[in-house]
């Protein structure tokens, strides 16, 4: 309750990105005042959207290096 509250430098709440077989992060994108809730991607994968306690729904698109992205394996 007491996190909408505060001081907007204080809250800082991201998105984190993990490869599903690897468990490793290849990602945050930062952007709420309040926890994150919900996450649901478009249908072509170029973009989600982010819902959090902060009362905001974000759209977020992935830049075009986003897709040339190679996993070390």
């Amino acid at each position: 309750m007491e996190v909408t509250t505060t001081s907007t430098r204080i809250g800082k709440f991201e998105a984190r990105f993990f490869h599903a077989a690897y468990e490793e992060e290849f990602g945050r994108v930062k952007g709420h005042f309040g926890p994150i809730n919900c996450v649901e991607f478009h249908p072509d994968g170029k973009s989600y959207s982010s819902g959090g306690e902060d009362g905001y729904v974000r759209i977020h698109h992935f830049d075009p290096q986003y897709f040339d992205f190679e996993l070390e394996a």
